[in-house]
């Protein structure tokens, strides 16, 4: 064992060499010794914290500098460390207090005159801010609390205080002020909504990353008065509340926590590394308040007193809380409660009715969230549960005699189609329910007709699940859409048949209506959807109908090149309802073929025409001439901006649908920048990361790719975008995706880490080293060169660089790819050798130790490529600088006549290989080597 003082000094060398984690390896060994003399231990804590600083590790030199002051009570040193640390910490009054404080100590101290002429003025101004800041908070505090003022003055001063509490320093201000008390005053005692609600979005900001504060708006408020806030009928008091519940639920139960950790885990498990799922554990005071809001939110979905809005917010909060995966882990005490009865309520809601106030956004909110609780169910035991509630819910409802009952009974069945589908599925499947959907179709009644066809249009979602409802629909919605009396009917009714007659998909050869059918709805539609009188939805139901039928060729280009119906749809789609974002983003989907096709072997056809098997066939308006045009005509016509509208959706299968379309696009180069100029990089960012299928997110990430390749990506992912975007491209690299996405992310983060080297640190800090090395090896004609091209970039990152020292083979693959046949893996190859051999003799060691390498270096300093040639002679320079005992190796064999001969080049494209050789023969000269030679130059 060492002792304290061995550490020490090992720990000194390892800090003088530049081996900052090895000296602070060694300084905590020796603070880990046992008993020190106090000024001992703060010798070794000032120089760790000097190895934290050099690490940027400020926070722990902050630490580190106040153990070493607690021991030596005003130690210049460990002033200087800490105040170094706050200074990048941004925290500057801290800072200044060190430094005056080291001043008072060394009145000569040199090294501190500097950080106090930055930090002076600055604190000086902040402090007049601050002066000037604390009268204002005055006068708005008089302003916003006094209630002899008008109103317009005190929502103006509390809209200030919002304001002020987003600043830095704004929090404590309020606070000083008895903020809380006078915010608690306002929640129980005023009137007015607005300015409730100007107090809860104040309270909102006081409470965010705060769990003290959380605490006493808890204590002071509860959850019972700001349940009854959210109650009431202000669509923007509601949503500010359930925002304020949002942040206190973060803070109290260390939620933020909690989701960094799941974070964590997701990204351990993307890398295979070996990980276990976190859980949430709440003490007894956090458990008691999360219950409550729990409690409160579920009375609120049924509570006949709870406004429309009070209760969409409700739903929007618990959609962001219900998971296991991500949330409070509600799911199975979901179950245990009537919250599936009350969303199931409010799914078929209907406002004539006046059951339950809701709004036009009600039903989709409760089926979203029904949705969310079903994909979290954990086992058949609790999915059976869930189906057993669904199923006793449903059988009350049609046993009711009240017609209005069953009507809102079909109304539901109609939005759970959507989401969760075998939900809607099974409700199909129960005795009756389709008889009395025909039944509402056929009724007088326009509302009636209304939500039986568009239960009838969601029904018809799979045929083989109800052949039997289609086979008796089809008269019914003929009928409605020939003799309806009203627009919105009819629409629908139009729509019913657009779905049945897309049954076949693509497949030319088997059309399920008569010849010239598919063409006659499409024109229905697009009348719907260029009439002036129709409102909005009436335009998207009818893009719905188009999403279906443009599974024909014919019809897109009919509507393609109708320039009044493609304008029709790209404004329909640029603000489409939720319920219908799927079915337009299915629509550009099938407008730009963005479908997977699977190609189908020759033989294959043979073999199925030999067995009487239908075989699909292509449309000959389905080819690539036709396509790239309606590419084109959608681009031009704003195609991109409705992909944007059409992905601030949280539906995953939307978002997958957008993703394709924009790859899709982007494959043509010269739509790229098009793309990055309609903010299409951001959005793609967020299509790859987030809240997608796998299939989105690995579409939304070579589009990236295609971008990163022709685009400057300086301009292109601009800011930290250029961080941002290399996640999504290393995820591309995996046997699972294709040998395109694989090389085309090569090529990318080749572009990418040609930038800057903090680039390239991010590409190892995503672990993409490893990735890239694997298909260097890979047996493909390009995948390896864009493998090695990009590592050539990476060498020059110091700790790729490192890997190329240690116990493994691949400075040997590099000289053995320096004599391959393709001029590019030579050259990148050399280029790699040449940035490593520049730094570091062990890799010069290395190459000298590979077979035949002299022959392969050779063959690099005569080739006929100047930029490779050039590339080969500073290798063959570097090697000599390392070592004499190599260099005479080297000048043993041939290569002195042939660095001579380059160095007797007089073309000027081969200057540099020049300079290199002349270079190479000056250090065997010094070595005395070939000094015989030089003479008789």
């Amino acid at each position: 064992m060492m002792s304290v003082t061995e550490f020490k000094e090992r720990g000194n060398e390892k800090f003088k060499a530049g081996e900052f984690e090895e000296a602070l390896s060694l300084y905590t060994q020796a603070l880990g010794l046992g008993d020190l003399k106090d000024s001992d231990k703060a010798v070794i804590y000032k120089n760790r914290a000097m190895c934290q600083l050099k690490l940027d590790k400020f926070e722990k030199a902050v630490a580190d500098a106040t153990e070493a002051l607690d021991l030596v009570p005003n130690d210049p040193k460990a002033l200087y460390r800490r105040c170094l640390a706050y200074e990048q910490l941004g925290q500057l009054e801290n800072a200044f207090k060190d430094a005056s404080s080291l001043l008072r100590v060394e009145p000569k101290n040199v090294a501190v005159q500097p950080i106090l002429a930055r930090l002076t003025p600055i604190i000086r101004d902040r402090s007049t801010k601050q002066n000037s800041m604390q009268e204002k908070v005055k006068q708005m505090f008089n302003l916003a609390f006094d209630k002899s003022n008008d109103k317009e003055k005190r929502l103006q001063a509390a809209n200030n205080l919002i304001v002020l509490a987003r600043e830095d320093g704004g929090i404590p201000l309020i606070m000083e002020h008895g903020g809380l008390g006078k915010l608690k005053e306002i929640t129980f005692n005023e009137k007015d909504p607005d300015l409730l609600q100007a107090a809860t979005r104040i309270l909102s900001c006081l409470t965010q990353d705060s769990k003290s504060r959380s605490q006493t708006v808890y204590e002071e408020i509860g959850t019972v008065r700001l349940g009854q806030l959210m109650a009431m009928p202000v669509e923007g008091l509601s949503n500010s509340v359930a925002h304020l519940l949002l942040n206190m639920l973060h803070s109290i139960a260390n939620w933020s926590e909690y989701q960094v950790k799941i974070e964590e885990f997701q990204e351990k498990k993307r890398n295979r590394d070996p990980a276990i799922h976190p859980r949430l554990v709440l003490d007894e005071y956090q458990q008691k308040f999360v219950d409550e809001v729990f409690t409160g939110l579920i009375k609120m979905l049924q509570h006949h007193k709870v406004s429309a809005c009070g209760r969409d917010a409700a739903m929007e909060l618990m959609i962001k809380t219900v998971t296991r995966k991500e949330g409070l882990l509600w799911t199975k005490k979901l179950l245990d409660t009537e919250a599936i009865e009350g969303l199931l309520l409010i799914a078929g809601a209907i406002k004539q009715h006046e059951t339950l106030p809701v709004t036009d956004q009600s039903r989709m909110h409760a089926s979203l969230l029904l949705n969310k609780i079903w994909e979290d169910l954990a086992g058949d035991k609790e999915a059976d549960k869930f189906k057993e509630k669904v199923s006793v819910f449903f059988k009350e409802m049609f046993a009711n005699e009240d017609l209005d009952s069953k009507v809102e009974a079909v109304r539901a069945i109609s939005m759970l189609l959507q989401g969760p589908f075998e939900i809607g599925n099974m409700l199909l499947g129960f005795e009756g329910v389709t008889q009395i959907m025909l039944a509402l179709a056929q009724s007088d009644r326009v509302m009636h007709q209304q939500i039986a066809v568009e239960a009838i249009v969601h029904s018809a979602s799979k045929k083989d699940r109800c052949a039997g409802l289609l086979a008796d629909a089809v008269p019914v919605l003929k009928k409605l859409y020939k003799d309806g009396a009203d627009d919105n009917i009819k629409v629908r009714a139009l729509v019913g048949m657009c779905k049945l007659g897309s049954f076949e998909g693509s497949d030319a050869s088997n059309r399920p209506m008569a010849d010239g059918s598919t063409i006659t709805l499409a024109k229905a539609c697009r009348k719907f959807l260029c009439s002036p009188e129709g409102d909005l939805q009436m335009k998207q139901w009818a893009t719905e109908g188009l999403a279906y039928l443009t599974l024909d060729a014919d019809v897109k280009e009919d509507l393609v090149t109708d320039p009044k119906a493609l304008a029709a749809v790209i404004q329909a789609c640029m603000n489409p309802s939720t319920s219908l974002m799927y079915a337009a983003s299915v629509l550009f989907v099938n407008l730009t073929n963005s479908t997977d096709k699977r190609e189908i072997a020759p033989e294959m056809v043979e073999l199925a025409k030999y067995a009487k098997q239908h075989i699909p066939e292509e449309h000959p308006k389905d080819k690539p001439e036709y396509v790239k045009e309606r590419v084109s005509r959608l681009v031009s016509s704003g195609m991109l901006r409705c992909l944007s509208a059409l992905a601030m959706t949280e539906s995953k299968n939307t978002r997958e649908q957008v993703a394709r379309v924009f790859l899709t696009v982007s494959t043509e180069e010269g739509y790229r920048g098009q793309i990055v100029q309609a903010g299409g990089v951001k959005l793609l960012l967020n299509l790859s990361l987030e809240n997608n299928t796998d299939v989105g997110k690995h579409s939304a990430a070579q589009s990236l790719a295609k971008i990163a390749i022709t685009q400057d990506p300086r301009i292109s992912f601009s800011g930290q975008r250029m961080y941002e975007v290399v996640r999504p491209l290393v995820s591309l690299l995996n046997i699972e995706r294709t040998g395109l996405q694989n090389f085309e992310a090569l090529l990318a983060l080749t572009n990418l880490s040609s930038i800057s080297d903090s680039v390239r640190e991010r590409i190892v800090a995503e672990k993409g080293i490893p990735m890239i090395e694997q298909y260097m090896y890979e047996e493909h004609e390009l995948i390896p060169r864009a493998a090695i091209e990009c590592m050539c970039n990476m060498v020059m990152n110091e700790k790729v660089a490192k890997t190329f020292e240690g116990e493994n083979d691949k400075v040997k693959f590099f000289t053995l790819m320096c004599g391959d046949d393709d001029d590019k893996i030579v050259r990148a190859a050399a280029g790699a050798l040449a940035v490593l051999t520049a730094d570091s003799d062990i890799v010069c060691k290395k190459i000298t130790q590979v077979t035949k390498w002299d022959e392969i270096l050779m063959s690099v300093v005569v080739n006929e490529s100047p930029d490779i040639q050039h590339r080969g002679c500073y290798i063959v320079k570097n090697i000599l600088q390392a070592s004499k005992d190599i260099a005479e190796k080297i000048f043993a064999g041939q290569f002195m006549e042939v660095l001579m001969a380059v160095s007797l080049l007089k073309e000027p494209e081969r200057a540099s290989a020049k300079e290199c050789c002349l270079e190479a023969l000056k250090i065997a000269e010094e070595y005395n080597i070939i000094q015989k030679n030089l003479d008789q130059l």
